[in-house]
């Protein structure tokens, strides 16, 4: 074993032992308030002068749990760390007035003020309190941009997925995009959906080896969580405390529903099928045949007392069985008519399965006025059909499993002077996925390389995730007058793993557009296990460790600032221990184009001791809220910080699995004027290599021939983002709150694989040429060489506008976000291959594909006669960019550029809702019964989510169907949905 293994499992041990010790301390001498709870505090006062000594209760009107504070000698007191919901505040000694109400929402800080009527001393202390005005009012966070959503909303508003995250486009500034394979996920600014986490109950959900921000979401047409156990949430856009790890761009901030002292619970069931909905267009050039579909979903929940004012349940179960419609599409400029007729069979309409279970329960214990014990957990199990539609086509589909499992153990502690949450947690995360049909794979692409049509066996065969413990512990001061420090530390212990057979079935490619009949392919590529080696799996120990100190400084009545520092180390020995294999070494030493070439090949090879992790993660981050006046609460806020997310274990686990389960490949002799190779690197094609027998001998005798080599920077970078931030809110009158801002978010360090191959002379491109990567020249006896960096930049300058009218008490209420982005990027949003230049610089910024410029979400509840209930949500978007290849000047001066399809909205879609409540109390008391209709896409909008992109070959003009839209869309057609439910 080497030295550097040896001193980190010496780290791990003595870091363990310290975080032990010091858990133990924390609970037995201090606290803190977890992620997204909430805060009341204010002054005891009588004729301006302060009341020290005062008892003030702050009470939960639905579970009794109680909780004390005594006015210090300022006569201010404050409740931190308190669970959203509603409370009842009062004075112990209290006469004359009934106790305050109190709403509290996720990460809210209530400010409530009392006026008593005369001075007390110390004689009269135990005599009653006549309360002769209370004043209360909502504080605003220092800098942060956030915006809450209310179980109403979720509840109310139209909606498809049963996701509670759908709604998290009600914020300025975030994307919830559905796919055409029906997988969700968010976005927010011109980031990838990779940088988001999710926090529920204080805890971050994030997925370490896989994308989509979120354990789970990763291609998944599921949902991360029940949204019957949902309480509410808040989606913060930018400027969140240093509190907040492993993200940077949104955070979003859920708190999950608890028992109470009276036995409550529900059902519903939802239902929809294809006759239910309008046809989508491929359906429409089909006589309006509808593929067959359906979608169910069903669950229930209940929870209760188990000992009334201190311990309580909470249950909900929610499936999920769909038979989702896709659509088949020939790409790369191809029509249906320009395919062979084997092929036109496999085109149009498929539909593709998907069942989900999810389970969530929650056992609440307040041991005492002061502690309180909870312990929750989540099951997840999926599988589906994915991968089918646009170009794949259902031979080529890919069968999924996606399972979950998370435990949280918290114990909550609280006194005058400080709040302690800890939490101790376990998780296990799998994703396996498996090709839907076993056999040759046939990918059929035009001259440029833009994909036609793939069919055949598909290459993805995969089993990957992450299971292990952690401890998070959060502390709070709160004796300070003026000041809320909060300080945390958070450690875990993961295992990584991954096992990537790919491809798994040979995948052989073809240029339809120089050869019609697919008679003879310009390449192959296959996978196949080291013998005696591996088999392509790769196993990570990963530690993590977080620490941040935060504080809340109210520096005068009307300004206040949080300023913080975070700090995040990770350690992973799949990196750090990983030695390039010494065949790779060898092959390199012979590379004569690299030694000529400007790229230094040494600091990509490993000797397994000269990797370090990144040790800068250092986050500040800042913001202020300054109020001008009480009348309408106009505040002025703004902030400035930096955050760290986390390089992904698929990524670089690549290194590893192909060291043990390569990609060969190997370039056939065609006089396609596309696709050239080196004279000594192509081979004379023959049937015999469609069988793996005829592969093995492509191989030849030597076990690196044709084989791909991954190697990933060994001074590896974490990517980030920096946030700034200066906006304006307040209230217009009563009912109505705004908010304007302006925003301007940097990412950088990105990860990336490039091309490592160069030419003999030294060059990428060949002489007097812009376009074709070097295929064929890559480490002598190898395939292709890939490097693994940093470099990927985003640049998003953008302005938010929130309007609000809370429903509360009234019968209606309002809401509506607009976002005006100006995004660029150096990579297309989501692609970590950038094999066609040499450096990411080469490919310059542009506009950043899947953002829109302008968009706009509003939304309304109203609340009708005969207690029905009408909801509706808009959400319009404009000029969305779209990455196209022109090879019109040359094969060999090709170019990427973008454009915008030539629509006014790019997406425009209008649902509405009916609900209509019937009481059932003469069945159980308190019970009723709601019946639903829901329409989404009210005006049947045809939302397209692929444009045809390319601009043309050598000498051609632009096609007549460039920027032109295929069949392909994002969200479904207008679609009836029935829904039944019952509550007592």
């Amino acid at each position: 074993m080497n030295s550097k293994k040896h001193q980190i499992q010496f780290t791990k041990k003595i870091l363990t032992s310290f975080i032990g010790a010091f858990s133990l301390s924390l609970l037995a001498h201090t606290a803190s308030a977890q992620i997204g709870s909430a805060s009341v505090q204010g002054m005891i006062a009588s004729h301006l002068q302060p009341q020290p000594g005062i008892e003030v209760i702050a009470k939960n009107v639905d579970n009794g749990y109680t909780f004390r504070a005594l006015t210090q000698k300022d006569g201010t007191y404050s409740f931190k760390g308190l669970a959203p919901g509603n409370y009842q505040i009062f004075l112990e000694a209290a006469a004359g007035k009934a106790p305050e109400p109190v709403v509290l929402k996720v990460g809210q800080s209530v400010a409530l003020d009392f006026e008593i009527d005369k001075p007390l001393t110390n004689a009269d202390k135990a005599e009653e309190i006549l309360i002769v005005g209370s004043q209360l009012k909502i504080k605003s966070s220092g800098g942060e941009i956030g915006t809450n959503v209310s179980l109403e909303q979720i509840n109310k508003l139209p909606q498809n997925t049963r996701n509670f995250l759908a709604f998290a486009d009600l914020a300025p500034g975030v994307q919830f995009n559905q796919g055409t394979d029906g997988s969700t996920s968010i976005k927010g600014g011109a980031q990838s959906p990779d940088a988001i986490n999710v926090f529920i109950d204080g805890v971050g959900q994030k997925n370490y080896v896989l994308r989509g921000g979120v354990t789970g979401q990763d291609s998944s047409r599921g949902n991360p969580f029940p949204q019957s156990a949902i309480g509410e949430y808040k989606v913060i856009t930018q400027n969140y405390s240093a509190e907040y790890d492993q993200l940077s761009s949104a955070a979003i901030v859920a708190v999950t529903k608890s028992g109470s002292n009276e036995f409550h619970g529900g059902l519903f069931f939802d239902y929809t099928d294809e006759g239910m909905r309008k046809p989508r267009p491929s359906e429409e050039k089909n006589n309006n045949e509808k593929v067959e579909s359906n979608q169910k979903q069903f669950g229930f929940n209940v929870g209760g007392p188990i000992i009334q004012d201190k311990m309580h349940f909470f249950f909900a179960y929610e499936g999920k069985n769909n038979a989702d419609p896709k659509d088949v599409i020939p790409g790369g400029g191809a029509t249906v008519a320009d395919l062979p007729s084997a092929l036109q069979a496999q085109t149009g309409g498929r539909s593709a399965d998907f069942k989900e279970d999810l389970y969530f329960g929650k056992l609440s214990y307040l041991v005492s006025d002061e502690q309180k014990l909870e312990l929750t957990a989540k099951i997840r199990k999926e599988t589906e059909l994915t991968g089918i539609g646009e170009r794949n086509a259902l031979s080529y589909g890919t069968d999924k499993k996606n399972d979950e499992t998370r435990i949280d153990l918290s114990h909550n502690w609280r006194t005058d002077d400080w709040i302690n949450d800890a939490h101790l947690l376990y998780e296990e995360n799998t994703w396996s996925p498996r090709p839907h049909s076993m056999g040759n794979g046939f990918k059929y692409s035009n001259g440029g390389g833009q994909a036609i049509l793939n069919v055949g066996g598909g290459p993805d065969f995969q089993d990957k995730g992450q299971s292990g413990w952690g401890l998070q512990e959060d502390f709070t001061y709160l004796a300070i007058q003026g000041h809320s420090i909060k300080t945390g530390i958070k450690y875990k212990s993961i295992e990584l793993h991954a096992k990537e057979q790919q491809p798994y079935n040979p995948q052989y490619e073809y240029n339809l557009q120089y050869d019609r009949n697919a008679s003879v392919p310009f390449k192959v590529r296959w996978g196949a296990p080291l013998t005696g080696i591996g088999d392509g799996t790769a196993k990570g120990d990963n530690m993590q460790l977080g620490i941040y100190i935060q504080d809340e400084w109210t520096a005068t009545d009307n300004l206040t600032v949080n300023a913080g520092l975070r700090w995040d180390y990770e350690e992973s020995d799949s990196f750090l221990d990983y030695k390039t294999p010494t065949d790779v070494v060898e092959g390199i030493t012979k590379w004569v184009g690299i030694g000529k070439s400007d790229l230094d090949i040494n600091d990509y090879v490993s000797t397994g001791n000269n990797r370090n992790s990144f040790k800068n993660a250092w986050q500040p981050r800042i913001g202020f809220s300054y109020k001008f006046n009480d009348e309408h609460d106009m505040t002025l806020f703004g902030g400035v910080g930096r955050a760290f997310d986390r390089n992904l274990f698929d990524n670089l686990q690549l290194e590893t699995t192909k060291a043990t389960f390569p990609a060969y490949e190997a370039l056939f002799i065609t006089a396609d004027p596309s696709h050239p190779c080196a004279p000594d690197a192509c081979v004379a094609w023959d049937p015999k290599y469609l069988t793996r027998d005829g592969l093995t001998q492509l191989q030849t005798g030597n076990k690196g021939a044709g084989r791909e080599v991954f190697m990933v920077n060994n001074n590896l970078k974490t990517p980030y983002s920096d946030q700034y931030s200066l906006g304006l809110r307040g209230s217009l009158n009563e009912n109505w709150n705004g908010e304007v801002s302006i925003s301007r978010i940097v990412s950088k360090d990105g990860f990336a694989w490039r091309l490592a191959n160069r030419r003999d002379d030294g060059s990428f491109f060949a002489p007097g040429t812009t376009w074709g990567a070097p295929w064929g020249f890559g480490i002598p006896g190898f395939g292709a060489t890939i490097i693994g960096d940093n470099g990927i930049e985003t640049k998003a300058n953008s302005f938010y506008l929130k309007l609000e009218r809370p429903k509360a008490e009234s019968n209606w209420g309002f809401a509506l976000a607009y976002t005006y982005t100006d995004p660029t990027t150096n990579r297309e949003s989501g692609e970590v291959f950038a094999l066609d230049y040499p450096t990411l610089n080469d490919y310059g910024m542009h506009p950043a594909n899947k953002v829109p410029n302008h968009r706009l979400v509003v939304t309304t509840i109203v609340g009708l006669p005969l207690d029905i209930d009408f909801s509706a949500k808009l959400n319009l978007q404009t000029d969305r960019y779209f990455y196209g290849t022109d090879c019109r000047v040359g094969w060999t001066a090709c170019k990427f550029d973008t454009f915008t399809p030539d629509e006014s909205f790019i997406y425009k879609q209008l649902d509405i809702a009916f609900s209509k409540n019937i009481s059932t109390g003469g069945w159980i008391t308190d019970s009723s019964m709601t019946v639903r209709l829901d329409v989404l896409n009210l005006f049947n909008s045809f939302n397209y989510d692929g444009y045809e992109s390319w601009f043309g070959g050598a000498g051609e003009n632009l096609p007549d169907n460039f920027g032109k839209h295929n069949d392909s869309l994002a969200g479904p057609t207008r679609t009836v949905k029935l829904g039944v439910s019952w509550n007592w």
